[in-house]
Formats: C-alpha cells, sequence, structure tokens
C-alpha cells in the first residue's frame, strides 16, 4: 500500500496559513500597520485602491531594514520579536508571530522598499519583490529612513479566496474600522489613510482626547467622560480612555473599542463589564451600548496574547479580577466623583442623542410655574393625598449616614449643594417636579427619578454589603396564584428574593392557573405594605436560573431597580417643604444621581438668560 501522508511544499503551506492571517484587505492592513508601529514609526500613511483588493500601500518613518532583514522578512516564522519560549509570556510589540509578511506575499504581488536607520549616508536602501510566494527579486533603491510596503493584487492566484471578498465600498469599509481602532489607541502616531487619490483619515500627534476629536468629532467627544480606573496601579493594572454618559449609547457593540497593553481585542468578558458597570442606566428599547475607548495596561504575563494568528483574542490569567476591575472604572466615572453630568442638565451644548443618533424630541407642552413658595407644609400648593415614598426622617437619617460616603466633588456637589444655603425650593410642577431655584438659574428635578435613585443605591449597598434589607410583616398575607412556569421562577428564586426583604411560603396547589400558591407573609418595608405580588412574580422571572451566571450582580440590580421603582413617589404627589429639601441633600450624595435607575435624567437646568430669550428681553 502507497504512503499517503507526505509533508506540503513551503508555498502551499504559506497560502493554508495565509487563510488564518489574511482574511481579506483589513486584515493586511492591520498587519502592515502593526509592524510599522513596532519599527518605532511616528508618521504612517496608508493608500487603498478598489478597497484594498488593487493596491494596500502603507509607509512609515521607523528603524527601516538592513538588506539581509529585508529578505529575511519573507520567511516563515521570521522575527525579530521573540528568540526563546520565555519571550512569549513578555510579548510587548503588537507583532510576534513572524508570519505576516510571508501570508502575505503567498496570495499577493507584494515590494518592500526599506533603508536602515543605522546605515550610513552614503548606503542605498533596499527593494525585495516577491510575486505569490516566489523567490525574491532584490535590488538596491534610493530610499529615505524608514520603510513603504507596497501589496497589489491580493488573492489573484487563488480565486476562491478572492470571491469570498466583498464590494470595494465594504471592503474599504472595513480598512477604515480598522484604522481607526489602530489610531485611537495610538495618539501619539500621525496616520494619514487615502481612500484612492482622496483623503480619508487625518490624525495628527496628541492626546487621546485630541485623537478622538480627530476621528469622532466634538459632538462625539462632548458627550464623553474620561475613565478613573487606577486603583491599581501599583500592581501594573491601569484602566485608561473614554466612556459616553448614559444618553448616548446604540443598537450594537460596534461603538466599543477595548484594547489590551495597546492591542485591539474582542473579549466578551470586557465588553460584559463595560454594561454592567452603566448600572442599567443606558435608556433605550431592547440591549444597548455605550460608546467607550478604553485601553488596560497590565503585566504581560497576566494575558496570554497567542491564541489566534488574527492576534485579537486574548485570555486572562484571571478573568473574575478583569470583569471587576473594568465594572468598577465604568461605574465610578459615570457615577461616582468626578462625573460631568450630561449637557442638557446643566444647558446649552448638545441634547440628548436617539437610538439612531438623531436628537431628542423637544416636549411641546408649555412649562408653568405651579403654585408659590412651598411653606411649612406645602399645602399651598399639595396635589394628590398619600405619602411620598421617603419621610423626610427617614431621608435626613439616610443623608447623614451616607453623604460622606458617596458625596461628589465635581458639578454635582454645584448643582445640589447639601446644605441648600444658596438654593431656594420655588414649588412644584404638575405634583411632579420640583422647581429649585439658585442665583440665575433654576432647575426641574424629576422627583420620582430623583427618589428612585436614592432608593436603589441603598438597596443595592446594603444588599451587596450583606446586610439585612428591612422586612415589614403584613397582619394579613397576600396570595400569589401562578402558571407552572411562574411557580418554577419563584422557588428557584427564593434564596434571593429572601435576602432582599421578601417573606414567602408555599401554600399549596393552585387549581386557578395549575401551578401552586404563596403567602407572602413579610415584604421589605420600603414598599410600605404596598401589594406586591406582582412585583414578586416580575422578580421571580428576573431573578429565575442565574445561580450559576456571570451576571448574577448585575441581574440582582435589576431586580433591585424593580423594588426601588415600586417603592418611592408614584404619579403625582405633594412634598412638604421637609421632604423636599430632605429629598435634594439625599439625591446630591449617592453615585449616578443624574439619571434614575433606567438612565432617565433626573434634573434639566434654565438660565435667566434662556428664559429672557423666549420673551425677547434683553
Amino acid at each position: 500500500m502507497a504512503d499517503k501522508i507526505k509533508l506540503m511544499d513551503g508555498l502551499l503551506s504559506s497560502k493554508i496559513a495565509a487563510g488564518e492571517v489574511v482574511e481579506r484587505p483589513a486584515s493586511v492592513v492591520k498587519e502592515l500597520i502593526e509592524n510599522s508601529i513596532d519599527a518605532g514609526a511616528k508618521a504612517i500613511n496608508i493608500e487603498v485602491g478598489e478597497g484594498g483588493r488593487r493596491l494596500i500601500k502603507v509607509s512609515d518613518d521607523g528603524s527601516g531594514m538592513s538588506k539581509a532583514d529585508a529578505v529575511m522578512a519573507f520567511s516563515r516564522h521570521a522575527t525579530s520579536k521573540v528568540y526563546k519560549e520565555e519571550d512569549l509570556s513578555s510579548i510587548r510589540t503588537m507583532g510576534f508571530r513572524g508570519e505576516a509578511l510571508s501570508s502575505i506575499a503567498s496570495v499577493a504581488r507584494v515590494t518592500l522598499i526599506s533603508r536602515d536607520i543605522d546605515a550610513s549616508y552614503e548606503a542605498p536602501g533596499v527593494r525585495v519583490q516577491v510575486d505569490g510566494g516566489a523567490e525574491p527579486l532584490v535590488t538596491g533603491d534610493a530610499h529615505p529612513r524608514g520603510t513603504v510596503v507596497e501589496v497589489r493584487d491580493l488573492f489573484y492566484n487563488t480565486p476562491g479566496r478572492g470571491k469570498f471578498m466583498r464590494t470595494a465600498r465594504t471592503e474599504y469599509g472595513r480598512v477604515l474600522d480598522i484604522v481607526k481602532k489602530i489610531a485611537i489607541v495610538n495618539p501619539d502616531i500621525k496616520m494619514t489613510l487615502y481612500n484612492g487619490s482622496a483623503s480619508a483619515l487625518e490624525a495628527g500627534r496628541g492626546t487621546l482626547k485630541e485623537r478622538l476629536l480627530d476621528i469622532f468629532g466634538a459632538e462625539i467627544v462632548a458627550e464623553l467622560s474620561e475613565v478613573m480606573g487606577d486603583g491599581y496601579r501599583e500592581r501594573g493594572f491601569v484602566v485608561e480612555g473614554f466612556v459616553s454618559r448614559p444618553t448616548l449609547n446604540y443598537s450594537n457593540a460596534n461603538h466599543i473599542y477595548l484594547y489590551v497593553n495597546g492591542r485591539p481585542v474582542k473579549d466578551r468578558t470586557i465588553t460584559r463589564a463595560v454594561i454592567d458597570g452603566y448600572c442599567g442606566t443606558l435608556q433605550g428599547a431592547g440591549r444597548r451600548y455605550p460608546f467607550v475607548v478604553m485601553d488596560i495596561t497590565m503585566p504581560p504575563q497576566e494575558v496570554d496574547v497567542n491564541v489566534h494568528p488574527a492576534k485579537t483574542e486574548v485570555r486572562f490569567r484571571d478573568n473574575s479580577f478583569i470583569y471587576h476591575l473594568v465594572k468598577g472604572s465604568v461605574r465610578k466615572t459615570v457615577g461616582g466623583e468626578g462625573t460631568s453630568l450630561p449637557d442638557e442638565v446643566f444647558g446649552g451644548g448638545l441634547p440628548a442623542y436617539d437610538r439612531g443618533g438623531g436628537k431628542e424630541e423637544k416636549r411641546k407642552t408649555p412649562l408653568y410655574l405651579v403654585g408659590a413658595r412651598v411653606g411649612e407644609q406645602g399645602s399651598e400648593w399639595r396635589s394628590g393625598a398619600g405619602k411620598p415614598g421617603f419621610s423626610a426622617e427617614e431621608l435626613e437619617i439616610e443623608e447623614k449616614r451616607t453623604s460622606g460616603e458617596f458625596g461628589f466633588k465635581g458639578p454635582v456637589a454645584a448643582l445640589i449643594n447639601p446644605d441648600l444655603s444658596e438654593m431656594d425650593i420655588v414649588g412644584q410642577l404638575w405634583g411632579e417636579f420640583l422647581i429649585v431655584q439658585r442665583s440665575e438659574d433654576f432647575f426641574v428635578i424629576d422627583q420620582h427619578g430623583a427618589a428612585e435613585r436614592v432608593r436603589f443605591e441603598e438597596l443595592r449597598r446594603n444588599y451587596f454589603r450583606g446586610a439585612d434589607i428591612s422586612s415589614q410583616y403584613l397582619l394579613i398575607p397576600e396570595r400569589i396564584e401562578t402558571t407552572p412556569q411562574e411557580c418554577e421562577a419563584v422557588r428557584e428564586s427564593m434564596a434571593y428574593l429572601k435576602k432582599m426583604g421578601f417573606c414567602l411560603e408555599p401554600f399549596g396547589p393552585s387549581s386557578k392557573l395549575g401551578g401552586e400558591t404563596f403567602l407572602i407573609k413579610a415584604t421589605p418595608e420600603i414598599l410600605s405594605g404596598r401589594a406586591s405580588a406582582a412585583l414578586v412574580k416580575e422578580l421571580g422571572e428576573e431573578l429565575a436560573g442565574i445561580g450559576g451566571s456571570r451576571r448574577v450582580e448585575a441581574m440582582i440590580e435589576a431586580a433591585l431597580m424593580r423594588v426601588a421603582c415600586h417603592s418611592v413617589i408614584r404619579g403625582p404627589r405633594g412634598l412638604s417643604d421637609a421632604e423636599a429639601r430632605a429629598l435634594l441633600r439625599q439625591i446630591s450624595g449617592v453615585d449616578f444621581s443624574g439619571y434614575c435607575p433606567h438612565g432617565r435624567p433626573v434634573v434639566k437646568k434654565f438660565t435667566r438668560a434662556e428664559i429672557e430669550g423666549v420673551f425677547k428681553r434683553t
């Protein structure tokens, strides 16, 4: 029987390897730019023709190559980045596999022109031409410092691969996307991209914020806050970048730019941590995603970048630590000290973005200040009966306990001074909004959203610190009739419900719905005895089956949002002066005070100049 297993020749194996490294023109652009970065370039020019199918040209002012290195660069597994196995655990360069140029040259016509920075002034540069993996043609070339790599006719000798490429416009879009991703995290390198003869991207050297202005424009940058995540700097972990305010969000994750040690990556753990860091404040229908630029610096031995030839996937030594590091950084930035409330809160600037990038629709209902200044009991403008979700005494006590812990030092402190010494409560609007005046400005505050945020932060703080959420036993237990599916969900979530302050007991089968009947014997004290059957069903559905999920914390927070929403001011309610002042002091001392837990703004500023402008006064 004849032997069947044989070694592939070098050209065939290179073409197979090219299938992993070179998927499309954007892959080629990525590999060549990364080589330029590793060469220490301070300026990189990229030119593409027909989306990169006809031409890709990348030139830089980096260190260049000698004649021997230029020829060796086309050999498989030839690299200047790693020399021994131990080097794999301390990779700091963009490239290291030694496959890119060899793979590209096996499926295209490639010309490399370079001149070594250390070469004498009289020494010429070198030109190396390789067509479809053939033997290199080496000649001299009068070239300044740096390197130019020109790739023509990609996949000309593998027509089967070429059929999988999209239109020139689509391929160019992917090239533009990868250039943006690399340019963002390298603001110290000037980058230009030409689509044919037309300039498509020009990003000068500067700071990260200046680079974002070059690429995305002032409107996007105005909605961003700088990430504050250097709490583990002494261990070599630093989180840097910018995240959008909750009002700027999208229906997909295409605007999340993630990097590890300056390398563009795709990672579910980091993406999930970013979303969870917003704590449910991303407002909109369906799943929403913020605008994020984040670079996580860490010791190279803490991350494995040798997972896939494309080098866009990584594996962390401690996934859980990275998740909490990123989530904490985002939460602190969006909701903690130093947070900027959006321009629509403080007046001026840009309106909130809607899901499609359009502007927020303006309310057509005119604004009327209803009632006079708040009296001692608010009787002049009280509408509706019953107590609000917070009593003045409750809020006073809670404010004293937490204001120092979660208080703001930035714009929020300027918005609402904790002692209210500079502010007057003017009145209430429609029984739902507080009107507060300070100097030349006045603010409209959504009392339900403010109270909901305060209550949610209280619940969240107590739950995750292991403190019990106070329960109130009901004089007459409330019955819950469940379907079989609802019954299963409630049973699975019993432990979580108990920690939230609910006490449930099975009470036999439900003849009405076919599941089981439960008795609610106690509810969270903050619900003040309100009917809870529907809420318990909702929470059961929310919490069921999360025992083995990495998203336990996020799902519990979503459940706590529901409890908070049910426990505070709902609908038109008059507040006494003391209650209104207590609520304002309390909201100024919690995280995310500019937004309710669902992401809606809590406060809107109006200036005297704006009001005078309405009436054409000067």
